[in-house]
This record gives structure tokens, C-alpha cells and sequence, in this order.
């Protein structure tokens, strides 16, 4: 004869988790910590509906819940029976939590990071971005391409060509969300030819983690004045190298020409390859921006990377890569390995806000806004912290480098920054001087005087 069993569970009609969850839950816990034992017989739908008082669809409901899981099973003629489902240590006290309040107060957000509240025309990209979902040519209901949308690395070739110098074609251009992405897909396609790769130090960190992921063995040559060291370069192994030569981070320099011209050289030299990361190029507060190396380049060894992270939104999340013509193949016999990581409506309404025009205003604003932002900032630590501070680098992209004279410990700064929502990279330091790159483009102007002093009082 069948071992039955019988349920004791209170079932709350008032809660928000339905009632066959609630049934559910009870028994596979009563399962899992083996109350209800293999072989054992569940009552019938119809005594269970009778013994909890609630409908025999809701008892149904949770037993074919509990069958496709495995827990019981229907032997036909003769009810629904518990499963053997072996030995295993379950930590029944597990509650998950759904804070929201907890989940954000784990990340930092930095008041000074990001893009200023008023430097990008919602409107305009809110126009586009309903032209684009009503259109029928942009077929929303398929996915995008693996290398991106032609209308965006069209737009963003000729981009490059016009306001950075580039040489560069739609064929050559990648799409990816993040400069760290597509370095994954740029060590795939180099893997098998390159195992070393050069990096500025200091330089960005964020991309030779990549290249460590992917067991790069890693040389660091030393930034002296505006350019890194060539001596050191032809002295190493490597023959790829990784470099960002019109605004050098996190330092901020300009790589002169003569030394540009060198860097070519010795690429041609060795048969190797420069990655260049234009890390806020663009954004010059006197003069026209640097031409980037890409455009110098006749023997087809430069690998340009770009971004529109701090030109336009972070959180557009949309970088590009643009290859060499010799790469174009290899890049081919590897591309199906990956999916595209960009939205293609978003791409589809980046290439719009290029093509028409909306891209050269908003550079142009961003200018002014962050040239003004960049003065003020300049001139308030000049005039009130010029005994402890000295600015070494201001004229270009989003972020500041000064020396700092200061008795604080390097991890007392970091904290005290921290407590304040503040980003800062400290660079190098010795004694009790310190070499600090802050990024000024979230903070807002009303605030501006009041960040700064706060900044202040967490290095000094």
C-alpha cells in the first residue's frame, strides 16, 4: 500500500506571491530537506484542493511545476509520487534580497565623472531616435550587423577622415560597446602572430587588463615630457604597441611631430603594429585639434581607436576600431565568433545625428561649456590653493593634471575621495609630492567652487 502524505501549510490568499507558488515552495522545500521522502504518494489533485480550500487549477498548476522540475512524478492510474532526487547539501535558510536601495548604495557615482547635464540636446536625439523607430528601411525587428551598421561606420569614416585626418574606409571601421570589447576583438585577431605588447606607463590601465585576460606578456615604457621613451621601445621585444599620441593619458601631452614620425618607423621597422587610442583628441581649448597618427600612416600599421563615451553620453556606450586593410581578412575569418554588443537603433540614430550635421554643433558646444568649466577651475585653485597645487596639464580634454604638496597617505586620499562620490587617479608619488589626474566633466557650474574646495580638503 502507497505511503501518503499529508500537507500542513497556512496558505496566505493575501500575498502577493501566488498561491501555487506558495504550494510549490512548501514542497519541494519538504522535498529538498527530506520530509517528504522518495516514493511517498502527494494527495490527489481533488484532496488537495478540498484540504487547503482553494481550486483544484491551482493545485494542478503546481504539481506540473514540480513535475517538469523532477521533484514527483504522475504514475498513471495511480497519483503523483516523490522523486529520488539524491544527496546534496542545500542551505534551506538562502533568502534572496530585492533591495534596490542596497544594490546602488554598492557603487560609486562620481559627481565629476560622466558629461555635464547641459552639454547634450535631448531633443534632437529624441526626434531621431522616433524617425528611426518609425522608418521602415531600419527593419527594428532583425538583428544588427556583426561589424555595425554601414550607415554609422560610414559616417564615422568620414569623421575621422575630415576632423581627425584619418585615411580611413567604412570596410576598416568596427563597432563595439566599449574600447575594452573590441580590444578582445582585436587580440583574437593578432593572437596568432603577436604575445607582447608595449604599453605607456603610465598609461591606461583599463586596457592592459585586457591584454593580460589574454596572457600578452606586458612591457612598460616610461612617458618622459610629451612622448614615450623610443630608446626603451626598440630595446624591447614587442612589436605591437599601444599609445595615445594626441592626448596622452593619463598626462595629457601632445606627442610631437618628429617623435610621431619615429613611432612609424620603428613600426615599419620591426613589422609591427601601433594601436592608437585617440583619448579625447578632439577636444582642444586652443588651436584645432592634433591630426591623429592614423592619418600619417602610409604602410598600413596603424589600429585606431575612438569613442563617443565622453563626446556625446557614457552611456550611449558606442566606441569604435578602425583596422588596417591588412587585418580586413583575418578580422573576416574570426568576426562570426562574436555578437554585435550596440543597440542598432542606437547606431542607426548616431549615424542620423552625424549625417546631419548635429554632431559638428554639439562639438562645438562642448567646447565652450568645458573650456569655461576647465578656466574656472584653473583660476579658483590658482588664486586660493596655489601654495600646495601647481597644474601641470589644462588645455585639452576633460580632465586636469596637477602636483599636489601634500603630508596625506595615499590610502587616506583615496577614502576621503571615495566618501565623497569623487574620481581620482592619483599618477605617481614621492615624498610628500603627488601627481593627481581629476576629471572635471560632470561636475555642475553651480556647484563647481564648492566640489573643488571639498576635493581640497580630501588631498591635502
Amino acid at each position: 500500500m502507497d505511503k501518503k502524505l499529508h500537507f500542513s501549510i497556512s496558505m496566505d490568499k493575501n500575498s502577493k506571491t501566488p498561491l501555487y507558488m506558495q504550494l510549490y515552495d512548501y514542497i519541494k522545500n519538504e522535498i529538498v530537506v527530506n520530509n517528504f521522502k522518495a516514493g511517498y504518494k502527494l494527495p490527489s489533485i481533488r484532496e488537495a484542493a478540498s484540504l487547503l480550500n482553494i481550486s483544484k487549477t491551482t493545485i494542478e498548476n503546481t504539481y506540473n511545476q514540480l513535475i517538469v522540475e523532477g521533484y514527483i512524478e504522475n504514475i498513471s492510474k495511480r497519483g503523483f509520487f516523490i522523486n529520488e532526487i539524491g544527496s546534496y547539501k542545500y542551505n534551506t535558510e538562502f533568502k534572496p534580497t530585492h533591495s534596490f536601495e542596497k544594490s546602488i548604495s554598492d557603487e560609486y557615482i562620481y559627481k565629476n565623472n560622466g558629461a555635464d547635464p547641459t552639454s547634450f540636446n535631448v531633443n534632437v536625439w529624441k526626434k531621431l531616435y522616433n524617425k528611426t523607430l518609425s522608418e521602415e528601411i531600419t527593419n527594428i525587428y532583425t538583428g544588427g550587423f556583426v561589424q555595425g551598421e554601414y550607415e554609422l561606420r560610414y559616417e564615422i569614416s568620414e569623421f575621422v577622415n575630415n576632423l581627425r585626418g584619418g585615411k580611413t574606409t567604412p570596410d576598416q571601421v568596427i563597432i563595439g560597446a566599449g574600447i575594452q570589447y573590441l580590444l578582445g576583438i582585436l587580440t583574437g585577431i593578432l593572437k596568432n602572430d603577436y604575445d607582447c605588447v608595449s604599453i605607456e606607463s603610465p598609461g591606461y590601465k583599463k586596457a592592459e587588463y585586457i591584454f593580460e585576460d589574454y596572457m600578452f606578456r606586458i612591457n612598460h615604457i616610461p612617458v618622459n615630457e610629451s612622448s614615450l621613451s623610443l630608446d626603451s621601445l626598440y630595446k624591447c621585444e614587442s612589436k605591437l604597441l599601444y599609445v595615445s599620441p594626441s592626448h596622452q593619458y593619463p598626462l595629457g601631452d601632445v606627442m610631437p611631430i618628429n617623435k610621431r614620425l619615429e613611432l612609424l618607423n620603428w613600426a615599419y621597422s620591426v613589422d609591427g603594429l601601433i594601436i592608437e587610442d585617440d583619448y579625447d583628441g578632439i577636444i582642444r581649448y586652443d588651436g584645432m585639434p592634433i591630426p591623429c597618427l592614423q592619418g600619417l600612416d602610409n604602410n598600413d600599421c596603424v589600429i585606431y581607436l575612438g569613442s563617443f563615451s565622453k563626446t556625446l553620453l557614457p552611456s550611449l556606450r558606442i566606441s569604435y576600431m578602425i583596422i588596417p586593410k591588412k587585418l580586413i581578412a583575418a578580422y573576416q575569418k574570426i568576426k562570426d565568433k562574436y555578437t554585435q554588443s550596440t543597440s542598432k537603433i542606437d547606431q542607426i540614430v548616431l549615424s542620423l545625428f552625424m549625417k546631419e550635421g548635429h554632431m559638428t554643433k554639439h562639438l562645438r558646444r562642448i567646447r565652450r561649456i568645458y573650456k569655461r568649466k576647465n578656466i574656472a577651475i584653473a583660476n579658483y585653485i590658482n588664486q586660493n590653493y596655489s601654495d600646495k597645487i601647481k597644474i601641470i596639464n589644462s588645455d585639452s580634454g576633460f580632465h586636469l593634471v596637477f602636483e599636489v604638496y601634500t603630508n596625506k597617505a595615499i590610502e587616506s586620499i583615496f577614502n576621503e575621495c571615495k566618501k565623497n562620490n569623487i574620481l581620482i587617479e592619483i599618477i605617481n608619488h614621492n615624498s610628500n609630492k603627488i601627481l593627481i589626474s581629476f576629471n572635471y566633466s560632470g561636475i555642475n557650474d553651480d556647484n563647481l567652487y564648492n566640489f573643488i574646495d571639498k576635493l581640497m580638503q580630501s588631498i591635502l
